[in-house]
């Protein structure tokens, strides 16, 4: 967006686990029942050094810089996708030991061939009742003169208790999309070290009501 609602109302852009304004996540978007929204982001939790782990084990080169490595892609729970031509990524919810895997498997086989990053449980649940608790979720129309897009913000939903079990189901049923956004610094002493670029969690927006107990249309 040209203009971000949040800059309206004093919000900074930022990836911090609290939520943005007097409790309320705020998250404004277009219209659209088909475009993905962020729920939140984070890196992997377990072990330590996971985005390290997997950049370097599966991530590809950078054009500019080949000695770098980056890792981009997007999983669910109920499909592995493609990548680089010979791994496929899924998550794998490990219900008996309370946590969300990230899986790499061989595409040709499809072996496992490692599960050992991902996200605890407890993990998921504190982003969950810290971040988004209470969302106020802003809908804009937009249109286009000269060139340039403006944002006419008209319809506000209250989104509140979200719980992990609804999340947990949600990723089951291929309704969650996990993103690894993960880089390499290029310059500077952390060069050549994880950087994190916005690794998280993100759903369609028509499917965004299931996650949450509690609605209120806001006119």
């Amino acid at each position: 967006m040209c203009q971000r609602l949040e800059d309206y109302i004093g919000v900074v852009e930022n990836n911090i686990d609290e939520p943005d304004l007097f409790g309320y996540e705020i998250k404004a978007h277009r219209n659209s029942v088909g475009s993905y929204i962020t729920l939140f982001t984070k890196s992997p939790d377990f072990p330590k050094g996971a985005n390290s782990i997997l950049k370097d084990r599966y991530g590809v080169p950078y054009d500019d810089i080949p000695e770098l490595k980056k890792l981009h892609t997007s999983m669910f729970a109920d499909r592995g996708n493609t990548f680089n031509n010979r791994l496929s990524f899924r998550l794998i919810n490990d219900r008996e030991n309370k946590v969300l895997k990230i899986g790499i498997f061989d595409l040709g086989t499809g072996r496992l061939i490692d599960s050992s990053t991902g996200y605890t449980y407890n993990c998921l649940n504190k982003i969950l009742h810290k971040k988004l608790i209470d969302l106020f979720y802003v809908s804009a129309e937009r249109k286009y003169v000269d060139d340039k897009e403006f944002f006419h913000f008209n319809q506000a939903t209250i989104y509140s208790k979200p719980s992990l079990e609804r999340f947990l189901s949600l990723v089951d049923k291929g309704l969650i999309m996990y993103d690894i956004r993960i880089g390499s610094y290029k310059s500077g002493k952390s060069m050549g070290k994880a950087h994190d670029h916005g690794s998280g969690f993100r759903i369609l927006e028509g499917n965004l009501r299931l996650l949450f107990d509690e609605k209120e249309n806001v006119q």
